[in-house]
């Protein structure tokens, strides 16, 4: 089964188990009165919930549940961009909802006026391979714009998950900060 592939997954919750498809949620870009419940699940996943503009996040949809999945990308000034903010809720964890998001915004992002500059990202150390799957590969350093916020969340990622941040860049744009 292809990662990126529409795939029928069975879920076993407590009281009922049941068919799944991917193909069940709609995504779409985010309401702007859906900051609220972004930015409270960034604070409750322990992640950055600075530059909230839901002008850039894709939802994925559960009807009747609600948001499955969001995530953005983001400016980092005028010379790069930023995978940012991917959050799947835990029910919906390990069923490619996450890879289904993913793969939507980085074809956002080629299809946009940004799409030449190169896409960063930057997270635990134990989703790397996730983010491995999808194209990216770390990085020796981040970008300029970003080492403020990697210096701190660096901090924070050790004291409340006990893991490193990795930055990691796609493959398909030069590594600047790697030169």
């Amino acid at each position: 089964m292809s990662p990126l592939g529409t795939a029928l997954v069975l879920l076993h919750w407590p009281l009922a188990a049941a068919v799944w498809d991917l193909r069940a949620l709609a995504v779409r870009p985010a309401a702007p009165s859906e900051a609220p419940v972004l930015l409270s699940r960034l604070v409750r996943e322990r992640m950055n919930p600075l530059s909230v503009d839901p002008e850039r996040f894709l939802v994925a949809w559960d009807e009747p549940n609600g948001i499955a999945a969001f995530g953005q990308i983001r400016p980092l000034g005028s010379d790069a961009s930023e995978l940012a903010s991917l959050v799947v809720e835990p029910r919906y964890r390990g069923l490619g909802v996450g890879t289904m998001l993913a793969a939507k915004l980085l074809a956002r992002h080629r299809s946009g006026a940004d799409s030449s500059k190169p896409l960063y990202l930057v997270t635990l150390q134990r989703t790397q391979p996730f983010y491995e799957r999808l194209g990216f590969a770390p990085v020796s350093s981040p970008p300029t714009e970003m080492r403020l916020e990697v210096a701190a969340g660096s901090v924070v990622a050790r004291l409340a998950a006990g893991q490193n941040l990795v930055c990691m860049s796609s493959c398909q744009h030069d590594r600047k900060s790697d030169t």
